[in-house]
Parts: structure tokens; C-alpha cells; sequence
């Protein structure tokens, strides 16, 4: 039986037992300057990367292969004990066992044939060389499980083949630990060279966000400087028209026409209020009644002031309510003083209407004023003016916040740029300077 073999490197003595070889091991230098050495494009820096890791790979493949052709020997010798044990005679003792240990030795031979049937081809990429180790791997693991599932055969009736079998699969089983050593070793050694790449990749990224976000800030510049330029003839027009005559003549209008607005306002509350009075008798009498005569109840209770569109109808139907509660149809609380409230505003009304338009009108006339144009164009200039500052406002933040995401960029671009510069150099022993086009 094959002991199991992890805990393979313990100590740096042990790995120099197992390959005392000198590895290309990649220690960073210090940055080279700027300005020295041979300037390379950014295509360029990353043709000289895949060079350094296709030399570095060449070696590890060529390590892997001497690993692989030592692995021939003992394959060899699997086949020819395999050989010797297909035509070997078993003592069995008692045929009971005879067919078993027959069948068990067939399957123990034909699982190791499978395993080794194909041929190990030379590595010549890191893929090929993992795969390599997977198929050392592959038959120290075929032969374990096959030892477990026929141990009684392997202990007691081909123990002297069992033997010479575990001996060269424990041969692969190193040369596989070797193998897996080299893999770790050079992947650990080529952690810096992929950090390169990342960096590269990453470094293009940056200088197309860099170049995309220049774009921006110089088309929100544009903006910004547009915006400005008009808000400033924005203040300027807003100044002329408040020191102009005809915006002195129309401010004294609008003063009386917002003093109107408040007259009429207040009339149209006094208006709900004495309706309010009857909503009730209102709201009772129009029960079970057309939506049209709903309509206009709702109208007298929520919006007096309309009905002096069509003041007879409405008159008439106030009558009506009065009639209703007078004949005892509708029962209402405190009835009389309801049915005085109802002639005070069958009274009253026609009064209300005049006094509703005679403001309409004194509104509408002062508005026409010539000059009152003057007061709407500064309205209107005003709310631009209200948007264009907070347009502005959303501008300067936003080239703030895009201007330190530029510099902290920037930052980056640098840092990415002088990594890669420094691990070619390091690894190269020659003196680079990427070069990237503004």
C-alpha cells in the first residue's frame, strides 16, 4: 500500500534536497528615472512581459521533462511486472477462492494497463506541464484504490508482485512531488510577472479613463462657461428692466392688483361661509334627486362664487330647498332660522354677483395694462435665472468631484506606470521608459 504524501515541503532545506537548483528568482530593483534609458510604447512593454514569461516557462518545461523521462523507468518496469504477473501461476490452495483471485487479478492488471496506456507527451506550456503532473497523480491514485479494493488478493496471493508494484508507483509518487514542486515554485516566482500583466491591462484602462474623463470635464467646462455668460445677460436685462419707468408704472399696478386678489379671496370665503349655513337642508334635499341638481348643490357648498354664471337657475334652486323645508319634505334642526338663512341669500345674491364681477373686471383691467408685460417678462426672467443657478450650481460640484476622480487617476496612472517599469527593468537588467501618448 502507498502512504498518502501531503506535508511535501516542510522546510527550505527540504525543497533544496529535492531540486538544489538555482531558480530565476524576480526581486524588484529601485525605479529607474525618467528620462534614461530606451523609451518603449505601452504594446511594447507588454511584448517584452510575454517574452520574460515564455523564457521563464521554457525553463519550467524543460525541468518538467527531465521529471517526465525519468518517469519512464519505473513505468516500464509496471508493465513488466504486470506482464509477469498475467502469466504467473497463483497458488490458490482451495478452489472456492480460485475464480476470485483469478477475476481480482484481471481487473488489478487491467486497471494499471488503462492508467498507463497512453504515452506522456513533452510539456511545452504551463497547461501542458500541470496536466503532466495530473496524470503522475492520476496512476499513484489508481494503483492506491486498486491495492484497497483488492487487499486480500494483494497480501495473500500476489503479495511478491504487490510488493514490486508499490515500489515503482512510490518512484512516480516522488518524481510527482518533484513535479509539483516545480509548479509551486515557478508559480510563486511568477506571481510578480503576472502582477505585470494585471498592472499593464489596468494601466491601459486607466489612460482611456483619464482620456474619456478629460472629454467630459472640457464639454462641462463649455457649459459651465456658457451658463455663466448667460446669467450674466440674465442680470443684466433683470437690472435694466427694474430701473426702467415702465417697470416702476406696472409695480404700482401689480401692488393693486394683489390687493384686489386678497379682496376677492376674503369674498370668497365670506361666500362658503354662508352657504355653509344651509349645506346641510342642501345636502338632504338633493337625496334621490338627478346628478345635474347634485351637481350644482355641490357647487353652491364648495364654489359659491361660480354659480353667478347662471344666477337665476341657482336662485330658483335655493327656492326650492326653502319651499321643501316650508312644506315639510326635508326635516331639518332649527328650521326657521334655516329658511332665514335661505332668503338672506336669495336676497343678497344679486348683490354678491355684482360685487364679483365689478372685482373680476377691475382684476382683468389692470392686467391689461400696457406695462404689465414688464412684470411678466421679469417673472419669467427670474425663474431662468432661479434654474440657471441651480444648473450652475450642479456644474461646479460636478467638475469638483470629476477633477479630484481625475487627479486620484492620475495617482494611479503613475503608481501602475512606475511598477511596470521597475519589474521590466529588474528582471531585464536594461533601463525602459513607457512612453504614453497625451
Amino acid at each position: 500500500m502507498l502512504s498518502p504524501f501531503f506535508n511535501i515541503f516542510k522546510k527550505k532545506s527540504e525543497k533544496e534536497k529535492i531540486n538544489p537548483k538555482n531558480h530565476n528568482k524576480i526581486d524588484h530593483l529601485k525605479t529607474i528615472k525618467t528620462g534614461e534609458g530606451t523609451t518603449i510604447t505601452i504594446v511594447e512593454a507588454k511584448d517584452i512581459v510575454k517574452k520574460i514569461d515564455l523564457t521563464q516557462t521554457k525553463i519550467l518545461t524543460g525541468r518538467i521533462d527531465k521529471i517526465r523521462h525519468l518517469t519512464q523507468k519505473p513505468i516500464d518496469n509496471i508493465k513488466s511486472i504486470t506482464r509477469d504477473l498475467e502469466s504467473a501461476k497463483i497458488d490458490v490452495h482451495e478452489a472456492s477462492f480460485e475464480s476470485v483471485v483469478v477475476n481480482s487479478k484481471k481487473m488489478v492488471i487491467n486497471s494499471i494497463r488503462k492508467e498507463l496506456s497512453s504515452n506522456i507527451s513533452s510539456p511545452s506550456t504551463l497547461d501542458d506541464v500541470i496536466k503532466l503532473h495530473e496524470r503522475l497523480d492520476s496512476m499513484v491514485n489508481r494503483f492506491s484504490e486498486v491495492s484497497k479494493s483488492h487487499k486480500k488478493v494483494f497480501n495473500f496471493f500476489i503479495s511478491k508482485y504487490a510488493d514490486k508494484l508499490k515500489t515503482e508507483f512510490e518512484n512516480i509518487s516522488s518524481l510527482s512531488m518533484q513535479c509539483k514542486y516545480e509548479i509551486d515554485n515557478f508559480e510563486k516566482e511568477r506571481q510578480p510577472l503576472q502582477n505585470c500583466f494585471d498592472n499593464i491591462d489596468a494601466l491601459i484602462q486607466k489612460i482611456e479613463s483619464i482620456k474619456m474623463e478629460k472629454e467630459k470635464l472640457k464639454t462641462k467646462q463649455v457649459q459651465l462657461d456658457e451658463l455663466k455668460l448667460k446669467l450674466k445677460k440674465m442680470n443684466t436685462e433683470i437690472n435694466d428692466l427694474i430701473n426702467s419707468k415702465k417697470y416702476l408704472e406696472s409695480k404700482d399696478i401689480s401692488k393693486k392688483i394683489q390687493l384686489l386678489d386678497i379682496e376677492k379671496d376674503n369674498f370668497h370665503k365670506e361666500l362658503i361661509n354662508a352657504f355653509s349655513k344651509v349645506s346641510r337642508a342642501m345636502n338632504k334635499y338633493s337625496y334621490g334627486l338627478n346628478k345635474l341638481v347634485i351637481q350644482r348643490i355641490d357647487i353652491m357648498t364648495e364654489q359659491p362664487w361660480r354659480i353667478f354664471e347662471d344666477l337665476i337657475t341657482y336662485l330658483a334652486l335655493i327656492k326650492e330647498v326653502k319651499e321643501a323645508i316650508s312644506n315639510g319634505k326635508i326635516i331639518v334642526k332649527e328650521a326657521v332660522k334655516i329658511e332665514t338663512y335661505l332668503d338672506n341669500l336669495i336676497n343678497t345674491l344679486p348683490e354678491y354677483k355684482e360685487k364679483e364681477e365689478r372685482l373680476t373686471s377691475e382684476i382683468k383691467k389692470l392686467n391689461s395694462n400696457k406695462n404689465m408685460h414688464v412684470i411678466y417678462k421679469l417673472n419669467e426672467l427670474k425663474r431662468k435665472h432661479t434654474n440657471y443657478n441651480q444648473e450652475l450650481n450642479s456644474l461646479e460640484l460636478y467638475l469638483k468631484d470629476s477633477e479630484s476622480e481625475l487627479a486620484k487617476n492620475k495617482d494611479e496612472y503613475e503608481n501602475l506606470l512606475v511598477s511596470i517599469e521597475t519589474y521590466i527593468n529588474s528582471t531585464t537588467k536594461n533601463q525602459y521608459h513607457i512612453s504614453i501618448p497625451k
